[in-house]
């Protein structure tokens, strides 16, 4: 037994019913404590109306948690917060060396060289660890009111609201040897999970006891995920991933991805080499699908019944018919593999998803972190201004609620006037005339399928490279690359994932003002007919990379640049 762990007996562990907190549907910096970047109920987007909200240059790298309208990440400069609604930046944490977070009451909670609490607030050190390790910390997980992470082989549990150690466990015995800890842990079920040589290991949080250990393994996976149905990691250096009964630590299927998986309570998710990208069933074999992408990549959200990923080419033969949704980002139905819809780099700013809260995608794209949402009737403009325009409207309803803000719906011929006050310093402008509207429909539905071979593709059709992209009943599998994290991929390759700990440098935006419009008068209904004004999505102002994404998009639209048998893992 290791150090400082109790033992004694553990009371009806795991427990499905007791889930880790905070909940959230991305709390943490892979979606929750159970890191399976699965949400079980979540926005169900349409692709066709995606743009960009707002984006922050070089921040796309990093992991990201979102809570309480607040986006957590890591720059080159340190740690930011920001506001979820415009981008603007909250506080900077500079110097902060550290990725990773996780959300949980006051504190944001990051892992690095040292793990460390910063106040919500305003991003002020509460507390930070002293262990000095010789490697640095993968993660740190953050439920059931403590911190748990691994540092050079040793798992702690920390006390979360001051970093005070709860229990240490170096080690665990099996056949009179002692293994050390291998993975960054997961939380889910009412227990802590983690790998050692000695197999897959379940932990009592408050204790650290020991409620079961299965399986041996010959590699050293520094990953492990857990939902409420099975626990996953990467085994012997492959693309297997044995998923286990959460309950029990049972064997109960093998799932394939190239670097990781995605996995909720009934289907798993990844791809890769050369079998393509598909899912399958944690049990049984109701459901097994293979999109026809060969050597095609991508980190997935499972989402509701919604599969959300962004694949990339990685590797293989260069054959045109492979790529046909290289750098897409696409929506599959999770049960069969249909593509609900997929929207090309060329036609909006996607990239790989670093996460999915509430009505907002979050990617990166070219290095910068851009905040997708389905479009509305209303543009932001500068200093708060949104404007909706309409004709014909017989009343103004003018409020403002707050200080020097003011809230204007305008129209001809109006006869009836109400102001209040709502806002500091922001203005919103609800303007109708008789005269017809200058605004777009920005997103395209057939036009510019993303240059994937595909000619007159229908209007009213999805902008899907391919007629019947779904290859459905074929399992789907990858023997190549690592089963830990030994495939690189377009996020630029960490310990853990594939994912950059909070890697980029990140800017505050121009002046912390969302959409300054095109002129910057804040009139976004008063839109020219110019081509940066035909960038789907793109908005200048503070946060927002207007100029260089617009240019990018614009550079693109002219046309520059264009295993055999799987054998349960041995107990």
């Amino acid at each position: 037994m290791g150090a400082g762990a109790a033992e004694g007996d553990v009371d009806e562990l795991p427990d499905p019913n007791r889930g880790p907190n905070p909940e959230g549907d991305w709390t943490s910096h892979r979606g929750g404590p159970g890191h399976a970047r699965y949400i079980p109920d979540g926005h169900e987007f349409d692709g066709g109306e995606l743009e960009a909200a707002w984006s922050l240059e070089g921040a796309g790298a990093g992991f990201v948690a979102v809570a309480d309208d607040t986006v957590y990440t890591a720059t080159d400069d340190g740690v930011v917060a920001l506001d979820a609604a415009d981008g603007t930046v909250r506080w900077e944490s500079a110097d902060i060396e550290a990725g990773t977070p996780s959300v949980a009451g006051e504190s944001v909670y990051l892992s690095g060289t040292e793990v460390v609490a910063l106040d919500r607030s305003d991003g002020s050190v509460r507390w930070e660890s002293e262990f000095d390790p010789e490697e640095e910390i993968v993660w740190q997980t953050v439920a059931y009111g403590g911190v748990y992470a691994v540092v050079d082989g040793t798992l702690y549990a920390l006390e979360a609201d001051d970093g005070s150690v709860r229990w240490k466990k170096e080690s665990v015995g099996s056949d009179d040897e002692e293994y050390e800890f291998f993975t960054a842990p997961a939380a889910a079920n009412g227990v802590i999970y983690s790998v050692t040589g000695a197999g897959l290991i379940a932990l009592d949080p408050e204790t650290g006891a020991e409620v079961w250990q299965k399986g041996t393994i010959d590699s050293q996976p520094d990953t492990v995920y857990a939902t409420s149905e099975a626990v996953a990691y990467p085994a012997d250096g492959s693309a297997e991933w044995p998923l286990r009964d959460a309950r029990t630590g049972e064997f109960v299927a093998v799932g394939y991805g190239f670097s990781e998986i995605a996995f909720g309570e009934e289907i798993y998710v990844g791809g890769g080499s050369d079998h393509g990208y598909g899912g399958g069933s944690i049990r049984g074999d109701e459901y097994s699908w293979s999109l026809d992408v060969l050597y095609t990549y991508g980190q997935a959200v499972i989402s509701d019944e919604t599969v959300f990923a962004y694949l990339t080419r990685n590797g293989g033969p260069p054959n045109p018919e492979w790529r046909d949704y290289d750098e897409h980002l696409v929506a599959l139905n999770k049960y069969d593999g249909s593509v609900k819809w997929a929207l090309s780099k060329d036609d909006a700013p996607v990239g790989s998803i670093r996460a999915i809260s509430g009505e907002t995608i979050y990617v990166d794209n070219d290095g910068d972190l851009v905040a997708l949402r389905e479009e509305t009737d209303t543009d932001s403009g500068e200093d708060g201004e949104e404007n909706d325009q309409s004709g014909d409207s017989e009343e103004s309803d003018q409020s403002d609620d707050g200080e020097d803000g003011e809230e204007n719906d305008q129209s001809g011929d109006s006869e009836e006037s109400d102001q209040s006050d709502d806002g500091e310093d922001g203005e919103e402008n609800d303007q109708s005339g008789d005269g017809d509207s200058d605004e777009q429909d920005e997103h395209q539905d057939g036009e510019d399928d993303g240059n994937t071979g595909e000619d007159d593709t229908d209007e009213d059709e999805c902008p899907c490279p391919d007629d019947d992209p779904a290859d459905s009943g074929s399992g789907s599998g990858s023997d190549g690359g690592s089963g830990s994290d030994g495939g690189s991929d377009d996020d630029g390759g960490s310990s853990s994932d594939g994912e950059s700990d909070g890697d980029g440098g990140g800017s505050s935006g121009d002046d912390g003002n969302a959409g300054n419009g095109d002129a910057g008068d804040g009139n976004a209904g008063n839109e020219t007919e110019t081509d940066a004004d035909d960038v789907p999505g793109f908005t200048t102002g503070a946060g927002l990379l207007g100029g260089a994404l617009g240019l990018e998009w614009l550079r693109r639209k002219a046309g520059v640049d264009e295993p055999t048998g799987v054998n349960e893992p041995s107990e």
